[in-house]
């Protein structure tokens, strides 16, 4: 097992401490720092083993994560593996914790299903190097929504399976509003443009399909314009994502729609 670390243009001593380390560390420095997804990127390219997974700086991971996940990955026939994790709340009224686990329907044959979900997040994907190299690695273009538009190349090559078990601890600031996962105007640009870039798949979706699209979006802008303080967008959003939940909780329940 290697450890890569990758600096991002950091300013708080990362540099300084993980040069007194014996791990492989790669510093961007800021006139070449180009985003998270380059960061990423960079990590894969000077990986060596055959398998990677990922950490943002903000996460962290269970002792038993690559364990249980590399011995998931041994016993199937795919090309990634993920799991569980827990959130970690913060909020003006503390720290509160959620477990997070994967629905039945986030493994398997992804190819469709893929679009309509976040079947995960960065933190917990282990993936055959090989397989990230093949599909272009993370898009470099986004900064919301990449690994949902990652393993939409991904699935449509192998199935996922995953480690049904919280093997992540995810940090969620919900009251800072600088926060990037909170700045709903520029994720609505990435959304968009990862409609557009997969536009050919998303149309071979019957209209039920398509409207879950729908409500997968709604259901996350939601959640940004509630932390970036956009209050009528959220009552918006928030309306229009329980409406649409309802209709398709209705349709998996009459067989008229997929699980």
């Amino acid at each position: 097992m290697e450890c890569i670390v990758v600096s991002d243009a950091s300013t708080d001593g990362t540099d300084e401490y993980c040069s007194s380390l014996s791990i492989r560390f790669i510093s961007i420095p800021k006139s070449e720092s180009k985003g998270g997804n380059h960061a990423r990127n960079l990590g894969i390219l000077a990986a060596k083993g055959e398998y990677v997974a990922f950490l943002d700086d903000d996460d962290y991971w269970l002792p038993e994560k690559i364990e249980k996940q590399m011995a998931l990955m041994m016993s199937k026939d795919c090309e990634l593996v993920h799991c569980g994790r827990t959130y970690e709340h913060v909020t003006k009224k503390g720290i509160r914790y959620e477990d997070k686990l994967p629905r039945a329907e986030h493994h398997g044959d992804m190819r469709k299903k893929i679009l309509l979900t976040i079947a995960t997040t960065t933190t917990n994907i282990l993936a055959k190097r090989q397989a990230l190299l093949d599909v272009g690695m993370f898009d470099e273009n986004l900064r919301f929504w990449q690994e949902y538009e990652l393993l939409i190349r991904l699935a449509q090559r192998k199935p996922f399976y995953c480690v049904m078990e919280p093997l992540s601890m995810y940090r969620v600031d919900e009251s800072d509003n600088a926060r990037l996962s909170n700045k709903y105007f520029e994720w609505k640009k990435a959304v968009k443009y990862i409609h557009e870039k997969h536009q050919a798949l998303y149309d071979n979706l019957n209209p039920l399909e398509r409207f879950g699209v729908n409500v997968l979006a709604w259901k996350d802008g939601a959640k940004r314009c509630r932390s970036s303080g956009l209050w009528v967008r959220f009552f918006f959003l928030a309306s229009f994502y329980v409406l649409g939940s309802s209709i398709l909780w209705a349709a998996r329940e009459t067989g008229v729609l997929d699980a």
